[in-house]
Order: structure tokens, then sequence, then C-alpha cells
């Protein structure tokens, strides 16, 4: 099964705003009434990131883009970089994970806001490993908040009882968890298009017949590919099924070129009754959408099990 693209590239540079001059990418998304929330990576200078707001309609006009950054690089371990966000509606709070770059280490930080006007660092929430690609499902499971995270090269999860304890885990928490850390594994590359490493999307999209996880594969070519996977509704940690082939992956030229060549990143969605529209980044460079039938893509990945 493959996403249809949705017209050409959505967002670009704009080289009038230095912050977002070089490149616009990565864009965590999230529905509200008949409009899209967005914040993507923008890209300055030598690779420095900040993360920008725009607003969406279901067409992928842009309502509104606000010309500066709304989480920029405040605090030294993201000196080089607020990178790659993720944004989950949790308990009626808009939570964003992002990626800290200080130049030698990747962390996974959170924000959080209301009204995507107004935001609030609770700084790095998985300290001193190399991590990516984290968010958390959109509600409990058995009670538990799940967060999904990246440390290579597979997606891992972990379990906790509060957001309070996320955000500020029990000191020896990450320190206990990492030393078990095969423990927690859930995917790991199993196909030809991931078998570099592999990295979670959007959030998770409860279905009646599982968890819809839309993800990042990478082969040994580095080319940058999307794929989907169906999780127990119940318990998330048994993949029910997963495309053997990836449903998203470079062709067109603002995919097979821009400033990382060979790359399609899906991190955002929004579903709009059975469209289920994907967010992504074609060559780091720019922002842009594909879309399926919800319901069509779940059928398919139950027809794998």
């Amino acid at each position: 099964m493959q996403l249809k693209r949705i017209e050409g590239a959505l967002l670009a540079p704009i080289e009038s705003h230095p912050w977002e001059s070089q490149a616009v990418l990565n864009p965590g998304t999230i529905r509200d009434g008949d409009i899209v929330h967005m914040l993507y990576r923008a890209v300055e200078g030598d690779n420095y990131s900040a993360i920008g707001y725009a607003k969406l309609d279901r067409d992928g006009k842009i309502l509104e883009r606000n010309p500066e950054p709304v989480i920029a690089r405040t605090e030294t371990w993201e000196s080089r970089g607020c990178e790659d966000p993720r944004i989950v509606k949790f308990e009626g709070t808009y939570y964003i994970f992002y990626s800290a770059y200080d130049g030698t280490e990747v962390r996974v930080c959170a924000a959080s806001t209301r009204d995507f006007k107004k935001y609030t660092k609770h700084g790095i929430i998985i300290p001193d490993v190399w991590n990516k690609d984290a968010l958390i499902f959109p509600e409990r499971i058995n009670g538990k908040i799940v967060l999904i995270h990246r440390i290579e090269p597979d997606i891992q999860f972990a379990y906790f009882d509060s957001m309070e304890e996320l955000l500020k885990p029990a000191p020896g928490f990450w320190k206990n968890y990492i030393k078990n850390l095969d423990q927690y594994v859930v995917m790991e590359p199993e196909f030809w298009w991931e078998e570099s490493k592999l990295g979670a999307g959007p959030p998770p999209i409860k279905t009646d017949k599982g968890w819809l996880l839309i993800y990042h594969g990478v082969d040994a070519k580095k080319v940058y590919r999307g794929g989907a996977a169906l999780l127990d509704l119940n318990d998330p940690t048994k993949v029910l099924a997963k495309f053997p082939e990836p449903i998203l992956e470079p062709i067109r030229k603002y995919e097979l070129e821009g400033d990382v060549p060979n790359v399609v990143f899906p991190e955002g969605i929004a579903v709009f009754a059975d469209q289920l529209i994907v967010y992504y980044a074609g060559g780091d460079k720019v922002l842009a959408m594909a879309e399926c039938s919800l319901s069509e893509i779940v059928t398919a990945l139950v027809e794998q099990i």
C-alpha cells in the first residue's frame, strides 16, 4: 500500500526569516476541529535549529505562520538545536517532545502548551543517552503512560504512572532502564528498507483493530522511507502486523534532493473522517502531505496477520 501525495511541497524556507532560511522539516501536527496545528523544525546557518509554528486547514492551506520561533535554543543542552517536535494531546494538555542537540549529544526534551501561544519547557526527560523519536500514546493503557522512544536501532517503550514521573523520573530510573534495554524493545529492523534503524513518527492512532503506528525506516544506503505497523490495543508491545514494503518513499525531486537526499520523514498526522493525512519532510528541506483511507490501511495491515 502506498500513500498518495497531495500536490507538492507545503512549506519551504523563507530567506527573509534568518531562523528558517535554510530548511523547514520534520513537522509535528495535531488536529483541532477544522484546523491543524503544526510545529516544525527550522534551520539557519550551519545547522542551528529552532521550532516554528503554522496553522493549516485540512487541505494544507497555510492560515497562519509565526514570524519567529515558538521554541528557541535557550538552554545549554539545546545550544545547537531544538529539533523534530511531536505533538500529543494528553489529558487536556498538548505535550511536545523534541530532540535537543548541543553539538555532541542528542537528548529527549519536553514542552507543553494549551493554546500554541505560550509554551512551558520541562527540560531533559531522558538524560545522557543518544535518543530520538520520542512521544507518548494519546491515552493511558492499563493505567500507564506509555513513552515511545528510539535508542538505535530499535523502538523501545517506557512506562510511567504520572506525567510528573515522566517529566522528572526518579533517580536511577533511566540508568537501570538502559542496563536492561533489551527488555523494552518493541520493534526492531526486520525488512530491507529498515535494516539500518527505525523510529516512530506521529502519535499512534487508535482504531478498533489496534493502534496504527506510522514510522520511518532507514536502509543500508541511508535512504529514509515511511512504514506502518499495527499494535495490540491492550498490550501495544505486541506488534500484530507490519507492512514488508514502505508506504512512502522518495520519488519526487524535493525528496530525492535537498539538504539530505533520499529522505521522506513522516512525523505528523491528522484524521478527518476516514481521511488519514500524513505530514512529512522531503530531503530535509521542505514539508509535504500525503494521504490514504484510514480504514483501508488498517484493513490491509489486518490482512498481514
